[in-house]
């Protein structure tokens, strides 16, 4: 080989080597690039079936976006002083959004009033906080729901029942609700059914266990509960099967989860509303990524979506 040409080589092979310096150091730069937080804030337990689904349409969702926002996902207690304190503390890490399951409650109102003032778009799923300021709501209509839920209640049950209601928590604004569109169903009815007792949960199983064995102690003709929480229904049926008849019980519940169909299959649950968490998740990210990034408000500010009968059948035939 000439000398002309081992230097051309080592010219070339200079020039390729500065190359992918150059372009590594781009790769790096791009890679180290911080993406954007987004806040995302539930209430309860993490283990609860009905979050993990929400959860899974947010990350999906979030995914889909251009800018791959990165998600700070928390879970506070059912208690509004650190519902509050975990808000201000993912804005001090400088989030760029909020999507939150909000508790009910005027601390928690100020809070996101003042953080969407300060122009922090926040989202609100599966329940709702008005008059908060915040963007949108994403989930069910729970009034509707609890009136579905007592429509099939007074389709299965007797003339004179007793009903036991179970809720997570009367600071949960869909909680309530769900109960209110109950209430006013089953006292509209021409079934005489009755409303014996209600009674927290606080989403856990072990709780609604306790709770439904207390409430069926101290009501003895209660014969049907109405689940107004996705939480802690494996622990209240779980109750309810050790103290009864079983097959006598009518039981309604909201969502389908593993929970769900174990009692569905042993015939202790009539059928359950389904809330399609996952959707939920899939379109609070939507609404706020679109204002995050395409600067585009909802084109509505309470988005429900569809509600639905399971039964066994539906599941199992």
């Amino acid at each position: 080989m000439s000398i002309l040409l081992q230097k051309g080589v080592s010219t070339m092979t200079a020039q390729k080597k500065e190359e992918r310096i150059i372009n590594s150091k781009q790769i790096s730069s791009a890679n180290s690039k911080k993406r954007d937080k987004i806040g995302v804030i539930f209430y309860g337990a993490v283990n609860t079936a009905f979050f993990k689904a929400v959860r899974r349409g947010l990350e999906l969702e979030a995914s889909a976006v251009d800018a791959k926002p990165e998600l700070m996902i928390e879970y506070a207690d059912m208690n509004p002083i650190e519902q509050v304190k975990v808000i201000d503390q993912m804005v001090k890490s400088g989030i760029k959004g909020l999507i939150i399951s909000p508790l009910d409650d005027p601390m928690v109102t100020d809070t996101i009033k003042k953080i969407s003032e300060d122009g922090l778009p926040v989202v609100t799923v599966h329940t709702d906080i008005p008059d908060s300021g915040r963007l949108a709501y994403v989930g069910t209509d729970p009034y509707k729901a609890g009136q579905v839920a007592a429509a099939q209640m007074s389709r299965v049950c007797e003339d004179g029942t007793e009903i036991g209601i179970v809720t997570g928590s009367r600071q949960i604004r869909v909680h309530e609700e769900r109960i209110r569109g109950f209430r006013d169903y089953i006292k509209a009815s021409d079934k005489h059914l009755t409303i014996s007792s209600i009674g927290e949960n606080r989403d856990e199983d072990y709780k609604s266990y306790e709770l439904v064995q207390k409430m069926m102690s101290d009501n003895p003709g209660i014969s049907a509960f109405f689940f107004a929480t996705t939480g802690g229904v494996y622990g209240g049926c779980k109750g309810i099967f050790t103290m009864t008849t079983r097959l006598k019980f009518k039981v309604i519940t909201l969502g389908v989860f593993d929970a769900t169909r174990e009692f569905m299959k042993k015939g202790l649950i009539d059928c359950a509303v389904y809330q399609s968490p996952m959707d939920q998740g899939i379109d609070a990210m939507h609404i706020l990524t679109e204002k995050l990034y395409n600067g585009r408000d909802p084109e509505k500010e309470i988005n429900y979506e569809e509600l639905s009968i399971k039964t066994h059948e539906c599941l199992y035939l």
